[in-house]
């Protein structure tokens, strides 16, 4: 994926700086007479609108869009491979740029995008192949849009992704003759039915595509028992971290939405003080030694605090920032005071270098000031991470190789390739021995199930298991400070179990699960002595609290609340389920069953993934919310879902639409048969392939679900290969083929297993949730559902928020979101009446639109 120059030397873009007023009038003006000359010159011939193009036998037409958040002044299209440019786009203002053109057939690519601002021009020249499209003879042809995306000044991401139903409304309004003669083609790699679908549909509706475009408002919820605002606050403390030594304890605090505060406790005074207020993100802490604290975020910044001896209940400290972006690769635990750093500098090169903590009153240098020589990843390029032994020896570096990420090891500059990254499956590398010569991570390679395992860089191969669970995955290992593994983490009944190895810590992790029954327990840091312990405590039915253990005194007390606005608040517990799916498969599910008389409505929540995510009984705020509106609430681990086994989660490939939906059908019927269910009041609420999949589900059983919500869901299987950003490399393509499908192959079991394709079969009361920058699951696949609905009649509720992705961030708009959803259960799920079919679409005013 192309992406602009940021300081790291990347040859494909060039930028230029600040020239003399008079010199960049006169390169503005050359820039423009040049391009206008290319465009003469090209081969492309622009089609006006209401022209009737001519075409020769080997010509065909071509619809140019691209859709840009900020003024591109050119963009240049090119034969594939390097060929001579065929046109230029000019003077493109924010929002979506069409355009019409004749050329002859072939294969073309998108070349490059040129930028200007003030008095600085950036380039980007694109050379990767996924770029590229076809024109084919005789057709009306169109690869997808081109879609630039400011980050920051003069600099853009940029993508290709399929949404012609706009391209159709743009051609039915500007060249209709056109677009009557030839309908519009998809050239991209996949096949792409709807516009034929959609041409046949519209045929007879002659309605305006604005109107089509419309959807209806959610209900008005009415009063809410837990406000969305209250639910969705984010947590108050974001990270804790326990001094070697255990007298002294760090914490990050949110304060509002733009303030975050680091405090200290003191364990042996009790005390607690403010050791720096700030608005810039504070989301990471780590003690390089007993009285030295680093306090970073994810841009790269951090902050040292120097804590100095107590006086008066209060302990002096200095607080100061390291000058420079970056990130530390080793705490040097045998050097207190010292750690290794790494970032980028001037010249766009990573650097690692060695940083003393205790020298500078004002700021702490970084590798910004450093000198050259002190580098100590001489000789290397490319490499974007770093990894050191016990001793402060770099051992490992992860390196960018043409297209692959690979890890390399070795010492004194002496690296080989041992490892390519991001491969499913195989050796995930976690963690350094302390000596550097082995490496700790999990494996399902050759396995029933993911093990924690050792491997030997020497050898390339993994040396010995270091823990195995027949059917459970490992989730991570528990390593002490000597980056040596004590325990191995995984899930059982939904809940996050800790097996330590030694004898004496089993004994305290079962007293510890004794302590809280029913909850989950984790040590999430300790003293190095061990007596010292700070755990999560958490359940379904409890939001997560901070607690400090002195072991030796056998004593646990509260530190903190993570959600102390819903502490007094009394959530539903949930239940554990099993089932056996219609081949005889275990499934496990979970039922969250609020207090109640009589039997409760339920709402079915699947997951999204589906393959290699599990939704677990770690407290759930959207669960929690639907069942403090009075709905019971089911979660079903269906085949695909991690945890489980590597069988089980290879069940899940190619059953999109199928087993997985069996699954969540036989968990279904489970809970009506066992608990106190009503049958006739469900819906389903999803969110990316929880979203499909309750779409699916009430087309396979129509008259089972009162209502669907889909959030950020996939309406149309094919789509999600041209529009989505898990598709934009070979490799990802390949691993998608392999565990969706290829839309190639399996177009005609893609569309009966596809909700746009059957909408027939789905005549409940739909609302579609959708962020309109979903890099994920594009927004056209909403824009396609909401118009085809409309086609039929059947307006759904609609909420389109402009500004979000695949996940919401913002608070409106998760305010917006799930109020709108409780209003819409609560129309068709409260009382006892069936729910009202409204085919004229006649409801409350339009919310939002697809366009």
């Amino acid at each position: 994926m192309a992406k602009l120059a940021d300081g790291r030397g990347s040859d494909r873009v060039k930028t230029h700086g600040p020239r003399r007023a008079w010199k960049w009038g006169a390169c503005w003006l050359a820039a423009l007479l040049l391009m206008s000359l290319a465009l003469d010159a090209a081969a492309m011939r622009k089609i006006d609108p209401g022209e009737a193009p001519k075409l020769a036998p080997d010509e065909g037409l071509l619809v140019l869009v691209v859709d840009t958040s900020v003024y591109v002044s050119s963009v240049h299209v090119r034969e594939a491979g390097h060929g001579p440019t065929e046109g230029v786009l000019n003077r493109m203002e924010g929002g979506r740029n069409l355009q019409l053109y004749a050329l002859k057939a072939g294969e073309y690519e998108w070349a490059e995008v040129n930028l200007y601002g003030g008095d600085y021009h950036a380039r980007y020249s694109i050379t990767d192949p996924e770029y590229r499209f076809r024109v084919e003879a005789g057709k009306l042809n169109y690869g997808g849009d081109l879609v630039l995306r400011a980050t920051g000044f003069l600099r853009i991401f940029m993508h290709v992704s399929n949404r012609s139903l706009p391209v159709i409304d743009w051609l039915e309004a500007q060249h209709p003759a056109v677009y009557a003669q030839h309908g519009l083609s998809f050239v991209g790699r996949y096949p792409d039915p709807f516009p034929a679908l959609y041409r046949s549909a519209r045929a007879s509706n002659s309605e305006a595509p604005a109107k089509l475009n419309v959807g209806r408002e959610p209900p008005k919820p009415g009063t809410l028992p837990i406000p969305v605002e209250q639910m969705w606050k984010p947590g108050r403390v974001v990270d804790v971290a326990l001094n070697p030594g255990g007298d002294l304890l760090a914490e990050v605090v949110r304060e509002g939405e733009d303030r975050y505060g680091l405090e200290l406790i003191d364990l042996v005074a009790g005390s607690v003080q403010r050791l720096t207020t700030r608005k810039e993100a504070i989301d990471s802490l780590a003690w390089d030694s007993d009285r030295i604290l680093l306090a970073g975020n994810g841009s790269g910044n951090y902050t040292v605090a120097r804590i100095g001896e107590s006086k008066d209940g209060k302990r002096a400290a200095q607080v100061l920032a390291l000058e420079g972006k970056g990130a530390i690769v080793d705490l040097l635990p045998d050097e207190p005071g010292a750690i290794l750093f790494e970032g980028y500098d001037s010249r766009g090169t990573l650097v690692v270098h060695r940083i003393d903590l205790t020298v500078g009153d004002r700021d702490i240098r970084s590798f910004s000031t450093a000198a050259s020589r002190d580098r100590l990843n001489k000789g290397m390029s490319n490499d974007l991470g770093w990894y050191a032994d016990g001793q402060g020896r770099l051992r490992a570096a992860i390196v960018k190789r043409d297209e692959r990420m690979v890890l390399l090891h070795g010492i004194a500059g002496q690296y080989q390739e041992v490892l390519e990254l991001g491969k499913e499956g195989g050796f995930q590398p976690l963690a350094l021995s302390f000596d550097g010569d082995l490496i700790y991570g999990l494996s399902d390679e050759g396995r029933d199930q993911r093990d924690l395992v050792v491997f030997d860089p020497a050898t390339k191969k993994i040396e010995r298991t270091l823990f195995s669970k027949p059917g459970v995955d490992v989730a991570a290992p528990v390593l002490d400070r000597r980056r040596e593994p004590v325990a191995a983490r995984y899930y059982q009944s939904g809940r996050l179990v800790t097996e330590y190895f030694d004898e004496k810590d089993r004994a305290l992790g079962a007293t510890l699960q004794a302590a809280y029954p029913g909850r989950t327990v984790a040590v999430i840091d300790r003293s190095l002595d061990g007596k010292q312990l700070i755990l999560w405590v958490d359940g379904s039915d409890r939001p997560p609290q901070i607690y400090h253990m002195d072991v030796a005194a056998k004593r646990a007390s509260l530190i903190d609340e993570v959600m102390p606005w819903l502490a007094e608040k009394r959530f539903a517990p949930a239940k554990v389920l099993s089932v056996k799916g219609s081949d005889g498969l275990t499934i496990e599910a979970f039922l969250t069953l609020p207090e109640a008389p009589g039997k409760r409505p339920m709402v079915v929540l699947p997951h999204g993934g589906p393959v290699g995510v599990g939704d677990r009984l770690h407290f759930d705020r959207q669960v929690q919310y639907l069942a403090s509106l009075g709905y019971a609430v089911l979660q079903v681990n269906f085949r695909g879902s991690d945890g489980y086994g590597k069988a089980f989660r290879e069940a899940g490939h190619r059953n999109y639409g199928k087993m997985i939906e069996d699954d969540i059908d036989a968990a279904v019927r489970s809970a009506i048969a066992s608990y106190p269910i009503d049958g006739t009041r469900m819906c389903m609420v999803g969110a990316s392939y929880g979203g499909y999949s309750g779409l699916v589900s009430a087309m396979r059983w129509p008259g089972r679900f009162r209502c669907v919500v889909s959030i950020s869901g996939v309406s149309d299987r094919a789509l999600f290969f041209t529009a989505s950003d898990s598709a934009r490399s070979a490799k990802t393509r390949a691993l998608m083929e392999r565990i969706i499908g290829d839309p190639n192959k399996d177009l005609a079991e893609m569309e009966a297993t596809s909700p746009l394709y059957n909408l027939d079969k789905l005549q409940l009361p739909i609302m579609l949730v959708h962020g309109r920058e979903d890099l994920r699951v594009d927004f056209e696949h909403t824009r396609r559902l909401v118009r085809m609905l409309n086609l039929k009649g059947r307006q759904p509720v609609v909420l389109a928020f402009p500004n979000e992705g695949h996940s919401f961030d913002q608070p409106l708009a998760l305010e917006i979101t799930w109020s709108g959803i409780a209003g819409f259960l609560r129309e068709h799920l409260d009382g006892a009446a069936a729910p009202k079919t409204d085919p004229a679409g006649t409801a409350p005013a339009p919310a939002a639109t697809t366009q």
